[in-house]
C-alpha cells in the first residue's frame, strides 16, 4: 500500500525514477548541515569579540559541535530506523530551528555553546544521517552514483556557505545571520520531509532497472525495540565490521590532519596563509567533483576498491607536500587531496549497505561515525603534540599519512573477506 503525498504520487507519474528526487531531498540536507557547521569559522571573530572570551573557549562551540553530532549519529541512526526518517525530521527541524534561534539570540557565551553546539548540533546530526543513509536504501545499480549525487551537497556547503555567511554576517550581524540559517535550513528541512521516504515501498515506486530483485517493504509489523538491537549488534560484533570501523576511523586521520593545519602549514613553510586559504576553497571544489566521479567509478569497480584509492589519493599527497612545500604544489596536491576525501565521504554508506544490507543501515553508519568523532577529537591535538615535540609538519604529517595507508589496505582486505562487493 502506499502512503505518497500528493507531491510524491506526481513525482511518481513524472517517468523518473523516484530515488532521485529522494537524491534531491538529501542533497538540500547535505548542503545546509555542512555549511552550518563549517562556517563557525566565520563566525569565530564577531562570537570573540561579543563576549570577549578567548580563542580556546571559543573554539569549544566547533568542537563540542561535532563531538554532539557524530558521536550522537549512532542513536539517531538507531531511532532513524526504528521510527522512520519523517518522525526524525520533525525532530530534527524542531532542535536545528531552536537552537540557531536560541544563538541569535544569546546574551552570553554559554548560551551560544548551548543553544548551537548541543541543541541545533543534535539536529543536524538527524540531518547527517538521513542524508547519507538513505539513498544506498533507493539504489542498487546507481547506488554510489546517487549516493554521491545526494552528498554532494556536503561539498557545496563547505565550499560555498562560509563567504556567504561572511557576506551575511556584513549585513545582518552575526545574530541576526544564525536567524537567516535557521530559516534556510527549515526551508532545507520541509523540502525533505516532503520528498523523502524510507524505502521505494513506502510510496510504491516502481524500482525495475534499479534493482535485480525487488526490494520488500521493511518489516510489516515494527520489531521490538530488543530484537534490533540484538540484530544490529550482531552485526556490529562480527570481524569484517570490525576490520570497516578500523578502516573508517583511520582514514579520518590524515583528513583531519590537512582540513585542520594546511593553511597554517602553508605559513610556516614559507607559501603564505593566502595561499593556505585557496587551497582550501579547492579542497571543498574537489570534494564535489568527486561526489559524482568517485560515486560512478565505484559502481564499476567496486566500492571497497574505490575506498581504497580514495584514501591513498588522500594520503600521497601529504607525503609529497613534506617533500616538496611549495605555492604550486599545496595548490595542486590539495585538489589531489580534496578528490580522495570526497570520494571517501561519498563511499561509506555504500559500502556499509552492500556489505551488511539496509536494513540497520542508519544504525551501522551511527556507529561508524563515532570513529569520526574519535578522530575529530584526538588527531587535531595529537598533530599539534606532534608539531611542538619535532619543531615542524614533517613527523606529524608523514605519520598522519603512513596511518591513512594502512586505512587503505583494510579495505582491500574488505575485498578479500567478501568479494561480492
Amino acid at each position: 500500500m502506499s502512503d505518497a503525498n500528493p507531491l510524491q504520487a506526481r513525482l511518481l507519474e513524472s517517468g523518473v525514477y523516484y530515488g532521485w528526487f529522494v537524491a534531491v531531498g538529501c542533497f538540500a540536507l547535505s548542503l545546509m548541515t555542512a555549511g552550518t557547521m563549517f562556517s563557525f569559522s566565520v563566525f569565530l571573530g564577531p562570537v570573540l569579540e561579543e563576549f570577549d572570551q578567548s580563542y580556546a573557549n571559543t573554539s569549544l562551540v566547533f568542537s563540542i559541535q561535532s563531538l554532539v553530532t557524530f558521536s550522537g549519529a549512532a542513536v539517531l541512526g538507531f531511532a532513524i530506523d526504528r521510527y522512520g526518517l519523517q518522525r526524525l525530521l520533525v525532530l530534527a527541524a524542531a532542535l536545528i530551528c531552536a537552537g540557531l534561534l536560541g544563538a541569535s539570540q544569546s546574551p552570553s557565551f554559554y548560551w551560544v555553546l548551548a543553544s548551537y553546539s548541543v541543541v541545533a548540533a543534535a539536529g543536524m546530526g538527524i540531518t547527517f544521517v538521513v542524508a547519507y543513509t538513505t539513498p544506498p536504501r533507493w539504489f542498487e545499480r546507481r547506488r554510489s552514483l546517487a549516493t554521491g549525487v545526494a552528498v554532494s551537497g556536503w561539498g557545496v556547503g563547505i565550499l560555498a556557505m562560509p563567504p556567504f555567511v561572511e557576506v551575511l554576517i556584513g549585513s545582518l550581524g552575526w545574530q541576526g545571520t544564525y536567524l537567516a540559517l535557521a530559516a534556510m535550513f527549515f526551508v532545507a528541512l520541509v523540502v525533505a520531509i516532503v520528498l523523502l521516504a524510507d524505502r521505494p515501498s513506502a510510496v510504491g515506486a516502481d524500482t525495475t532497472g534499479e534493482f535485480e530483485v525487488p526490494p520488500t517493504a521493511d518489516g510489516g509489523e515494527l520489531r521490538s525495540m530488543r530484537a534490533q538491537i540484538d540484530t544490529a549488534l550482531s552485526t556490529v560484533k562480527t570481524p569484517l565490521f570490525a576490520v570497516v570501523f578500523a578502516a573508517m576511523l583511520l582514514m579520518f586521520v590524515p583528513a583531519n590532519a590537512i582540513l585542520v593545519y594546511l593553511v597554517d602549514f602553508a605559513d610556516a613553510v614559507g607559501v603564505t596563509r593566502r595561499i593556505g586559504v585557496l587551497a582550501l576553497s579547492i579542497i571543498g571544489g574537489m570534494n564535489v567533483v568527486a561526489k559524482f566521479t568517485a560515486g560512478w567509478a565505484a559502481d564499476v569497480i567496486g566500492t571497497d576498491r574505490m575506498m581504497a584509492v580514495c584514501v591513498v589519493l588522500m594520503c600521497v599527497p601529504i607525503l609529497l607536500l613534506v617533500v616538496v612545500p611549495t605555492s604550486t604544489s599545496v595548490l595542486v596536491l590539495s585538489g589531489v587531496f580534496g578528490f580522495g576525501y570526497g570520494g571517501t565521504a561519498t563511499l561509506m554508506s555504500p559500502l556499509l549497505a552492500n556489505l551488511f544490507g539496509t536494513g540497520n543501515l542508519s544504525t551501522l553508519f551511527g556507529v561508524t561515525a563515532i570513529g569520526f568523532a574519535i578522530a575529530g577529537t584526538l588527531v587535531p591535538y595529537g598533530v599539534g603534540m606532534g608539531i611542538d615535540q619535532f619543531g615542524g609538519y614533517a613527523v606529524p604529517f608523514v605519520g598522519a599519512a603512513v596511518i591513512g595507508l594502512v586505512s587503505a589496505a583494510l579495505f582491500l582486505a574488505v575485498r578479500v573477506a567478501r568479494t561480492d562487493v
